[in-house]
């Protein structure tokens, strides 16, 4: 709540109880506290800190904290978005100035751990104020340098109600919403990151999937939320073949670090109606998915 006042004990247990089970922590850190916003803000919703310094001094701390027990630090969440951004105007520049600071501090204080550029998510929209494309934004980010302050790139590939080995310009004409827009093909929006990576001299870069997934909301015994619709048109059985495919895919492209599926329980946790229980692996009562046997017996 104050400028250098930290409190890892929350953390720490989680850290430790992952890494006692064997289990790789990456942590995003995704808002900054309200002393640190600018006036211009809304703290309404989530958004940058006025001074990058304070934000990169809060990740020196934290790496320094975790040194050897936390592999990985994402730098922010979505800054494509303005509900990510504080509803400031949307810049990549001064995101990359954000990034290039915490990159610093993360890496004097633990050489060795792996900084990923806060995942940018497919939006549809390019207002240049609600959103500004992701493949767009990225460029913007490699123009202002971002590829010199990351070891990763991070994605958030969506899958709506797509498969994930087929492109932009596939449909089905069973289900034509949500087609059309590379936005909404997990296949496209990889490739295209990838297109400007190698434009900008960094296809040494891996891209890293830190949220991705595919809604389903059979046998959830709820509807598709407003805006999800297309969690009623996934079966389990396409949501386990997807997730299977996609991470083939990611393995034979080469270019690819680690996926975290979106998400394990939200089911249980949030409730069968609210929309992120459709992206679960397991059901509201617990009961495994499709999906959880298949990523769990697919060769690793």
């Amino acid at each position: 709540d104050s400028r250098g006042n930290y409190n890892w004990g929350g953390l720490d247990n989680l850290v430790n109880q992952s890494n006692a089970a064997g289990i790789n922590v990456m942590l995003s850190v995704v808002k900054a506290p309200g002393w640190a916003r600018p006036g211009n803000t809304d703290h309404s919703v989530e958004g940058p800190p006025a001074n990058p310094q304070d934000f990169a001094n809060f990740l020196g701390a934290m790496a320094a904290h975790f040194k050897g027990r936390v592999k990985a630090y994402e730098v922010w969440n979505e800054q494509n978005l303005h509900y990510e951004w504080g509803n400031e105007p949307l810049s990549a520049a001064r995101y990359t100035q954000l990034l290039c600071a915490s990159y610093g501090a993360i890496k004097a204080n633990d050489p060795g751990a792996v900084v990923v550029s806060g995942a940018l998510t497919p939006t549809g929209v390019n207002d240049g104020r609600l959103a500004i494309d992701d493949v767009q934004y990225l460029r913007q980010m490699m123009a202002n340098g971002a590829g010199r302050c990351a070891n990763g790139i991070g994605a958030h590939p969506s899958g709506y109600n797509t498969p994930a080995t087929v492109r932009a310009g596939w449909n089905n004409p069973a289900e034509p919403q949500f087609k059309g827009l590379r936005s909404f093909f997990f296949r496209s929006t990889m490739e295209a990151y990838r297109s400007v990576l190698n434009a900008y001299g960094q296809g040494g870069k891996k891209i890293w999937v830190t949220e991705f997934g595919w809604a389903t909301v059979e046998n959830l015994g709820a509807g598709p939320a407003a805006g999800y619709e297309y969690a009623g048109q996934n079966t389990e059985g396409e949501q386990a073949q997807y997730l299977v495919d996609a991470f083939n895919l990611a393995r034979q492209w080469g270019w690819v670090g680690p996926m975290f599926v979106w998400n394990l329980n939200f089911a249980p946790v949030a409730g069968p109606a609210d929309e992120k229980a459709a992206f679960g692996l397991v059901r509201n009562d617990w009961s495994e998915r499709p999906a959880y046997g298949a990523l769990r017996d697919m060769p690793k």
